[in-house]
């Protein structure tokens, strides 16, 4: 298994964005700088934070002197008295390292530790009238030492001005200590520019030190006030010449904790400072781009030649895929036939050949339902094998190829994994012959190549090929047909994708993999993440104001697309089984109404739902909306209708007849 830890080595092909760090951060001229390296939460960010930090302390300066290089997550300081103070005591710590035989500096270093230890308790030491005086100079040093941030001044004195009168009864009963420094009438600004002043001159004086650079990971953790202190420790305090910051983070999520923290209500039409803030924060940005399917599955390969290889082996597969990546990254790098050709047939491990079988038969319908995101990546793989290794100590010896394909339906489509649990079980166990006839369905157009037997190699693809391995080298094999419940889930287009990856399930016996997926069997959820806009059409579907919810129904009808529209069907009918009653019923059926491919999976749902469990105030939204010339309403309905339950006397009264409109 792999760690979720920063890595320290490049798996992701990132190398290019390593340059574009270290091209700013080593230009003398364009110090003092803030970079953002900006990416979705599980990106690489701080993988990447960690590699830059080895580049730079590798680096040799044109002058000859090194950079000192300052790690930072302000998370870890989330319930500090004050994250500037964290800030500042972090890169002092640092440079003290550096000053050990310069004794001028290390003087200076403890001057500058005497004033931030003035700032770690301000409500102790200074005061009413100094807190009082907080606000006023806050607003005079950001529109002094930061013109563009004039704007915001306000919005800092207001929140100055909401602190507690209890702490600051408590300060006036302390006593200041003999080093404390200026009386607490003394000027604030002038006490900021002194520090910003002797912090430039001893980075200046540092001997051999080309640039202070610190990495801020971690950012898009932190609660609003956090992310703001932070921004404005390096700005008012430590943006200074010879100097350089990188902030990884989130984008949206800072900027939506930027919006929360300076409330724009009193600007008509305003939208939030958020984005403005980061803009003049952030002088250059960097964006971590989402993995292809391509880099998806040359990401999960390498992973696994991680796994199963020693140092020098897997030294030669990575420097070979980063050749083949330079040629281009639309193509996969790795592959079963590639590793062989890297390694030489003969010493290429079974076990990493079988494994980059099953990762490659789905890492084309898995890298595009992560959306390329490396962290879920890795962790779906870690299931598989943390799963199939719970099933060896019992004894059970699960097949990592069937597993896997199972686990693609589980993680991300879990309503579709519980249809053929259903099927299973209505069968009595053992094979689900509703799965084999869809399979033969879907293989129908062209004969595919079989899985090879243990321990039979299947023939390498060429570089870049993947996903399904099919031959249109033979006529349509006649297939019988389908269940209209079978047709109608086999013609989504994700399922399609998935019959048609490899192997073949219909003559397997999938009791075993339903056992060891039984918590997400007996309580529906979903590990499939929602990108924010889905989340938000997700809540308003849920809504109890009939105009909120109609008009996200609306949006998913235009906007969503096909792809994304099970990941949203699966979580807002995961809330109507535990909840029938909730307002989520009436979203579904409405969805149902507009949207021709949601129908068969609120149908199936409700279908689940036991009829003492079904809310009888919600029957007439069912046969009002759902579209009754469709074969699964048509059931659905019959099937209530004639249960002898009061749910079918209500659906009998309300149920439109057949053939009208």
């Amino acid at each position: 298994m792999w760690s979720d830890n920063e890595a320290d080595v490049d798996l992701l092909g990132f190398d290019f964005l390593v340059d574009e760090l270290m091209v700013p951060l080593t230009r003398p001229k364009l110090l003092p700088l803030t970079v953002g390296l900006l990416g979705e939460w599980g990106s690489g960010k701080s993988s990447l934070l960690k590699i830059v930090a080895a580049r730079l302390d590798a680096e040799r300066p044109a002058d000859g002197g090194r950079y000192v290089v300052v790690p930072f997550s302000p998370w870890q300081f989330e319930g500090y008295d004050d994250i500037k103070v964290a800030l500042m005591d972090a890169v002092l710590n640092r440079l003290q390292a550096e000053a050990a035989s310069n004794a001028s500096a290390a003087e200076e270093i403890g001057f500058l530790r005497r004033f931030i230890n003035r700032l770690r308790r301000p409500a102790v030491f200074a005061g009413r009238a100094a807190l009082a005086g907080v606000g006023p100079a806050a607003q005079l040093a950001a529109t002094h030492y930061q013109p563009a941030l004039a704007p915001l001044a306000q919005a800092v004195v207001q929140q100055a001005a909401i602190v507690s009168s209890a702490a600051l009864d408590r300060a006036e009963q302390q006593t200041p200590p003999e080093d404390a420094g200026p009386a607490a009438g003394d000027d604030v600004l002038a006490d900021v520019a002194s520090f910003r002043s002797r912090f430039e001159s001893l980075v200046e004086t540092l001997e051999g030190v080309t640039a202070v650079i610190v990495l801020v990971d971690d950012l898009d953790r932190c609660l609003p006030g956090t992310i703001v202190d932070t921004f404005e420790g390096i700005r008012v305090f430590l943006h200074t010449k010879k100097t350089a910051y990188v902030i990884a983070a989130h984008p949206q999520v800072v900027e939506a904790a930027i919006d929360r923290f300076y409330p724009t209500t009193d600007r008509a039409g305003a939208t939030g400072l958020g984005a403005e803030y980061l803009e003049k924060m952030l002088q250059v940005k960097i964006t971590i781009p989402v993995l292809s399917v391509p880099e998806a599955e040359t990401y999960m390969q390498l992973l696994l030649a991680q796994l199963h290889l020693e140092g020098s082996d897997f030294a030669t597969v990575l420097n070979d895929v980063a050749q083949r990546r330079a040629h281009s990254v639309l193509a996969v790098s790795l592959n079963p036939g590639l590793a062989a050709d890297s390694l030489g047939r003969d010493r290429m491990p079974s076990a990493l050949f079988t494994d980059m079988g099953w990762a490659g038969s789905i890492a084309p319908l898995l890298g595009a339902a992560l959306r390329g995101n490396p962290r879920q990546l890795k962790r779906f793989m870690n299931s598989v094998i943390m799963r199939r290794g719970s099933a060896q100590r019992r004894g059970t010896d699960l097949d990592a190829a069937v597993l896997a394909k199972l686990m693609v339906l589980e993680e991300q489509y879990l309503t579709d994994f519980q249809r053929l649990f259903d099927w299973q079980v209505r069968g009595g166990g053992g094979t689900v012959a509703e799965l084999a006839a869809a399979e033969r369905h879907a293989l129908s157009a062209a004969f595919v190549r079989p899985a090879p037997a243990r321990g039979q190699r299947r023939a390498s693809t060429a570089p870049g090929r993947s996903g399904d391995r099919v031959e249109e080298t033979g006529p349509a094999e006649e297939s019988l047909p389908l269940d209209p419940e079978v047709a109608t889930w086999a013609a989504q287009p994700h399922i399609e994708r998935w019959l048609r990856l490899e192997p073949v399930l219909g003559g397997i016996d999938l009791g075993p993999y339903f056992t060891y997926a039984r918590a997400k069997l007996t309580v529906t959820a979903t590990a499939a993440r929602l990108p924010a806009a889905l989340q938000g059409l997700l809540v308003q579907l849920q809504s109890e104001i009939v105009a909120v919810r109609r008009t996200a129904v609306r949006s998913v009808a235009e906007t969503v697309m096909a792809e994304d529209l099970p990941l949203l069907m699966e979580q807002l009918l995961a809330r109507v089984l535990r909840d029938p009653g909730s307002d989520a019923w009436d979203g579904a059926v409405e969805v149902a109404e507009k949207v021709p491919g949601a129908v068969a999976a609120v149908c199936h749902t409700l279908g689940r739902i036991p009829l003492d469990g079904i809310p009888r105030a919600k029957v007439p939204s069912a046969v009002r909306r759902l579209p009754q010339a469709r074969q699964e309403v048509t059931a659905l309905l019959d099937g209530w209708q004639n249960s002898g339950h009061a749910v079918g006397q209500i659906v009998a009264g309300l149920r439109t007849p057949r053939g009208s409109v």
